[in-house]
């Protein structure tokens, strides 16, 4: 069902291509790594071996049993991080690496968001050289007062082995203290790929996306 959802998917977006059904090669990630910190950073990140993968946040105290609770980055290795995160409180964790290319590895990592380390980003290490940009945020998840905020994505590799992925963003919003006032709850979608430098966003046009995001997860019909 998920690679009929894909296929789907990319004819409704005109990119004419279907995820692929061969495992992930990992390459070894340190080859042309020459920073002795940015080893032992990758070293704390577990290799993906999946043709899709799905991003999803969880709040909450125990997050000891979420795919994406990762290891605790030493504040000494935060520096290797972009710049624009580390205004946050340190609590960035690894969790996982695989090659977005043969000259760049993707890096899963949680880190801080509203009121805890609930975000899911997608950073990129560029071997050549040897620094790392954050790319997307793939899944977060908070409340407060009425108002609530999720994001979930789906990762995965066309025919071409090429990365793209599919995000769904919903918007939820009451009067607490009016129950009279209407409630708000809205969704939109973004279809993006790695191009081989950064994420491009190919679509957002959500009215064709919801669809196929449903079908990719059945569970999360609306």
């Amino acid at each position: 069902m998920k690679y009929l959802a894909f296929i789907l998917f990319i004819g409704l977006t005109a990119c004419h291509s279907s995820p692929s059904k061969q495992p992930i090669t990992v390459t070894n990630t340190r080859d042309s790594i020459s920073n002795p910190d940015l080893h032992r950073l990758l070293s704390l990140y577990n290799d993906i071996n999946a043709d899709t993968l799905e991003v999803a946040s969880q709040t909450g105290e125990d997050v000891s049993a979420w795919k994406y609770s990762g290891t605790l980055i030493d504040t000494a290795l935060l520096p290797l991080l972009p710049a624009v995160l580390r205004v946050y409180e340190p609590f960035f964790y690894a969790c996982y690496k695989f090659d977005l290319d043969t000259n760049t590895i993707g890096l899963i990592t949680r880190t801080p968001s509203e009121y805890e380390s609930s975000s899911i980003k997608l950073f990129a290490l560029h071997k050549k050289t040897n620094t790392i940009t954050f790319e997307t945020e793939l899944a977060d998840s908070w409340g407060d007062a009425g108002d609530a905020v999720n994001i979930s994505s789906w990762l995965y590799r066309n025919k071409e082995s090429r990365w793209m992925g599919i995000l769904e963003k919903s918007n939820y919003s009451e009067d607490l203290e009016d129950t009279t006032a209407p409630i708000s709850e809205t969704y939109d979608y973004y279809h993006f790929k790695w191009n081989g430098n950064r994420i491009d966003t190919i679509s957002t046009d959500s009215s064709t996306l919801v669809a196929v995001y449903k079908q990719i997860s059945p569970e999360k019909k609306k």
